[in-house]
């Protein structure tokens, strides 16, 4: 079965650099655009199922793609971003102004430690990593399926599955509508691609 992993579209808060996890943004009017152009990408690219974040830019994003294809996506809070707690809706800087020493903890390992009162990002790969586990049978068996989820999110899965070490996973870059592609075989699962942008290329 072919997974495919997408971000959502550019939001307002995406270019401002805001951590904003769990807030409920709408995409952007680029935000919008690419989307567009995703869902074009996969006229070429059929696939028989579609789930997303139920966060609105994610949900937005998914039905742009699913319009196309008859589509309506089915949406579930285990595709969600990272929840970033105290930190939810501001930038880098205002976090460094008041949580400098957790934020510094968990950049050095997200894995470990949380924001205070989010989540690991242990704890966004544990609930991703249960829907990849229990997708349902269907899907199994009809051949490629759209996830559309969030960039930690995503980040979490692609950098178990490349078997990266801890330290690596801010290497790791998904950009908004990037695409990334799982291969699952029972219960081998391969990383075909990471990031593509091809959709957007002029």
């Amino acid at each position: 079965m072919k997974i495919y992993l997408v971000r959502h579209g550019l939001t307002s808060s995406n270019k401002e650099k805001r951590y904003v996890g769990w807030k409920d943004v709408d995409l952007s009017p680029q935000g919008y655009r690419q989307a567009e152009k995703l869902a074009h990408r996969f006229i070429s690219e059929p696939f028989t199922a579609l789930y997303s974040s139920d966060l609105t830019r994610a949900v937005k994003t998914a039905e742009i793609i699913g319009k196309r294809h008859g589509l309506k996506p089915v949406t579930t809070s285990m595709l969600r971003e990272i929840h970033f707690g105290d930190w939810e809706g501001l930038t880098y800087g205002e976090i460094m102004n008041f949580s400098e020493d957790e934020m510094r903890r968990w950049f050095d390992n997200p894995f470990q430690y949380s924001p205070p009162g989010g989540e690991s990002l242990m704890q966004v790969y544990s609930r991703m990593e249960q829907f990849l586990t229990f997708l349902p049978i269907s899907s199994e068996n009809n051949g490629s399926i759209v996830l559309v989820s969030h960039g930690g999110a995503i980040r979490s899965v692609l950098h178990h599955y490349m078997g990266l070490a801890a330290e690596k996973i801010w290497d790791l870059t998904i950009e908004n509508t990037s695409v990334s592609l799982l291969n699952k075989s029972k219960a081998r699962v391969e990383v075909v691609f990471v990031n593509d942008l091809s959709h957007l290329e002029d």
